[in-house]
């Protein structure tokens, strides 16, 4: 999930507990021990969150709809829409609450960009717009593609050996995003039918969420 979903999870905990829930996918490893107890405990809740929602039932019959092309990057776009569906729910005040954390020296440098970019353009308010919302997930997948042609240019071995890679958990193979063609934008090519389908992710997210909601229970902050 992205900001919004883990926010809504987390926004009852302390600002500590909130802020290691925002920036946990730029931290690595499982070794949280140079940050404190509370941004450590959200940090670990971020990522419990995301297996629960990966995992969900209702996420893998998704992941059965989209276009076959975009399945393996789907679960990217999905993270961005349920922001979009919360988006309305968002009170200023709590808006405010997460731009002021996220200006925190402390942010992971591999999201310093990408954090310049939310509060430039206002990005949680303005996910309640779904033309925004598309262009976000588009713009995603453009950064994606120009991240594997400089691998790729680096390493012409890599393109080779991460077409090799398969899910063996599943029993058949399952390409990784390190698979796509240097060119391909999958995320762009799915934004046409997530703004078709819009209706039917509402019904879906509407049956997923309350499953997440049940998790605000276990944090103890």
């Amino acid at each position: 999930m992205n900001f919004l979903g883990h926010a809504h999870l987390s926004l009852a905990g302390s600002d500590n507990f909130l802020f290691g829930n925002l920036i946990a996918d730029g931290v690595r490893g499982s070794d949280l021990s140079g940050w404190s107890p509370e941004i450590e405990a959200g940090i670990r809740f971020h990522r419990r969150c995301d297996a629960v929602i990966d995992a969900h039932p209702e996420t893998r019959w998704l992941l059965t709809q989209v276009p076959p092309a975009s399945r393996r990057v789907a679960g990217i776009a999905f993270d961005m829409m349920w922001d979009h569906l919360l988006a309305g729910e968002m009170h200023d005040d709590d808006i405010e609450r997460l731009y002021r954390l996220l200006a925190r020296e402390e942010v992971p440098s591999r999201l310093t960009s990408l954090i310049e970019w939310i509060q430039v353009r206002d990005a949680l308010r303005r996910y309640q717009e779904l033309e925004f919302t598309l262009s976000t997930i588009a713009s995603i997948g453009e950064r994606m593609t120009a991240r594997r042609r400089l691998r790729q240019t680096s390493d012409p071995r890599q393109q080779s050996d991460s077409r090799r890679q398969s899910d063996t958990r599943s029993g058949r193979r399952t390409h990784k995003v390190g698979d796509l063609e240097a060119g391909a934008n999958p995320l762009a090519d799915m934004t046409p039918w997530l703004a078709d389908n819009r209706a039917m992710l509402e019904d879906s997210f509407a049956r997923l969420w309350p499953d997440m909601l049940a998790l605000r229970q276990t944090p103890v902050i």
